[in-house]
């Protein structure tokens, strides 16, 4: 759902009233997991499915997608391999996942740029952590987006990740 905050501070009414994204071209999708802010207008939605029934099912597991808020539009969908997990926004062109590995997602294509398989992030898929567990509750992390520097914790190692301007773009 999405809410005019300035229309709600006038009258709390519209909370009531919420808009729908326009919906997902992956017909099994079931719900959004995380999202986060491109810029004043663009916001970005993992979204999960169910578990695969068999291991061998080709149906996708994920998806991300790109909406322009104001205009109200799906800009861009794709479906991921596995969830995205928790997502933070860098720049206007990247996200990163924090599921299971620290990812880096280039918005324009779908594909992961990068992968810190050497880092652990969790199997955190949205708000609700029920049934995680030992490595796959996520350890503790931090990020800047002034400075697109992003740290975790494993084990007894702090790893600072310093995003590089080439990489993901001034903006």
């Amino acid at each position: 759902m999405s809410f005019d905050v300035a229309q709600a501070l006038v009258d709390p009414r519209h909370l009531d009233e919420g808009q729908d994204l326009p919906t997902s071209p992956n017909s099994g999708l079931v719900e959004e997991s995380s999202a986060c802010w491109l810029d004043d207008d663009r916001i970005a939605v993992a979204t999960s499915t169910q578990p695969k029934a068999e291991p061998e099912d080709d149906e996708p597991r994920a998806g991300l997608a790109v909406y322009d808020a104001v205009q109200r539009i799906r800009l861009q969908a794709f479906q991921l391999e596995e969830p995205a997990g928790t997502i933070l926004a860098l720049g206007k062109h990247f996200v990163l996942s924090l599921y299971r590995h620290p990812k880096l997602i280039d918005l324009s294509t779908g594909k992961i740029v990068h992968v810190w398989t050497e880092l652990q992030s969790g199997l955190q898929d949205g708000s609700i952590m029920w049934g995680l567990d030992g490595d796959a509750i996520p350890p503790p992390m931090a990020f800047d987006p002034a400075t697109k520097r992003f740290a975790i914790v494993n084990g007894e190692t702090v790893s600072l990740i310093e995003f590089d301007g080439s990489v993901v773009g001034n903006g």
